[in-house]
């Protein structure tokens, strides 16, 4: 349950972020996990080992090719979400983390060759040309009705993490990227959501102080900005508090009481939305899904991401050159964000990021490298524009690079 405030508190300084985790850790637990850790990591290696095996001598050139490509997914779970959402087209990488259904599904799934198995029971593979079908054997429709029910079921689950919102965004991202725009997402709207706790607590205090609130009103509305226990614990506290505060709201005909009350609601919703974010859950407001989705498409990884598909489809021989020229500014405005923040080591990234470019020892290069160090000079504007002229920039830098080689 959320701590009461005393009035004589108010005003004093809170602990604001409830997201801070405790660091204290027992040494016996973390041998005991990193030993289990080593030992999943031992199984999960024999199985994409033998998946490899089984499709080594596969004459159908395509197929071999796909599965391949699902061998370098890295791990078990992987290949089989990566196997899942080819075979339904959705934009899921499901995680049998998400909770019991996911768990339970995943647990049902293996592969045997190019076929997907549930519950051992062969209901899905990959054709000769690479293109994923269910199973047509008709002795299969209980088979494949259990197979498609858990799959609904793991995928409701997934649509509720925070991470289904930058898949739904980027359909086609690396999966590694994902989690990081998504990590940082999240941290930035948790960022914003303290500030703006800040900021309404000043107002509170203020209309105390004016004698526009009563001592109980300012405590209540002080309390809604501060509160503790677990995520959970919150939203529940929080809840309560947003049926008071629409009473309240709707009640009052004072317009600068009204109005309080009205922003009141607005950081109880923000604050519900920020405990589900704690948890990695979808937030609970349309407003805190609209906030994710506009900030995971203005991140410059995003437009990489977009790019890159793009690329592929439409520059033919000049796509490798732009892609790789894209991924370095990509690497640079990322680092350079992290350097205006405060991040120390986002200093050290952009010089990596340079000295990469410088490493590959084409005179050419020189003037790019000049031109992103002069733009860089410009602080946040200057990775602004960056940021926002990645596509353009990609590509009059790829078709320059492009006519150098081709003279030489």
């Amino acid at each position: 349950m959320a701590e009461y405030i005393e009035l004589d508190e108010i005003g004093q300084d809170y602990d604001w972020d409830p997201w801070e985790e405790n660091d204290e850790t027992n040494l016996n637990d973390d041998f005991y996990e990193t030993a289990l850790d080593d030992l999943e990591r031992q199984d999960d290696e024999k199985w994409l080992s033998d998946f490899k095996k089984q499709n080594e001598n596969d004459k159908a050139t395509k197929r071999k090719r796909e599965t391949n490509s699902l061998y370098t997914t890295g791990s078990s779970t992987s290949l089989k979400s990566e196997y899942v959402k080819k075979l339904f087209g959705n934009d899921y990488q499901l995680n049998p983390n998400d909770g019991l259904n996911s768990r339970d599904f995943f647990s049902r799934l293996d592969v045997d060759g190019y076929w997907l198995t549930f519950d051992d029971v062969r209901v899905a593979f990959i054709d000769r040309s690479r293109k994923y079908f269910l199973s047509k054997n008709t002795s299969n429709v209980q088979s494949l009705k259990d197979f498609r029910t858990a799959f609904e079921r793991a995928t409701e689950e997934h649509q509720n993490k925070f991470v289904s919102i930058t898949e739904e965004e980027i359909p086609d991202g690396n999966p590694s990227v994902l989690d990081d725009i998504s990590n940082d997402v999240r941290d930035e709207i948790h960022n914003e959501n303290i500030d703006d706790n800040l900021e309404f607590h000043d107002r509170v205090l203020q209309f105390h102080r004016d004698r526009k609130l009563t001592e109980q009103e300012a405590r209540e509305l002080v309390g809604i900005t501060v509160p503790k226990g677990e995520p959970n614990e919150r939203i529940k506290y929080l809840k309560i508090e947003r049926q008071k505060l629409k009473i309240d709201f709707e009640t009052e005909s004072d317009p600068e009481r009204q109005d309080i009350f009205r922003e009141a609601l607005e950081i109880v919703d923000q604050n519900i939305d920020d405990a589900k974010l704690e948890m990695w859950d979808r937030p609970e407001s349309e407003e805190g899904v609209h906030r994710i989705r506009e900030k995971v498409r203005e991140d410059t990884r995003t437009r990489f991401e977009k790019f890159k598909v793009w690329a592929r489809k439409n520059l033919g021989v000049l796509s490798a050159i732009a892609i790789s020229i894209a991924g370095i500014i990509t690497t640079v405005v990322v680092a350079g964000k992290k350097t205006l923040v405060g991040a120390a080591k986002g200093v050290g990234e952009v010089g990596k990021a340079l000295g990469k470019i410088a490493k590959a020892a084409l005179p050419v290069l020189v003037p790019i490298l000049n031109m992103l160090a002069t733009i860089l000079t410009w602080g946040a504007k200057g990775i602004e524009f960056l940021a926002k002229n990645l596509w353009i920039l990609a590509i009059l830098i790829a078709g320059y690079l492009y006519n150098y080689l081709k003279k030489k």
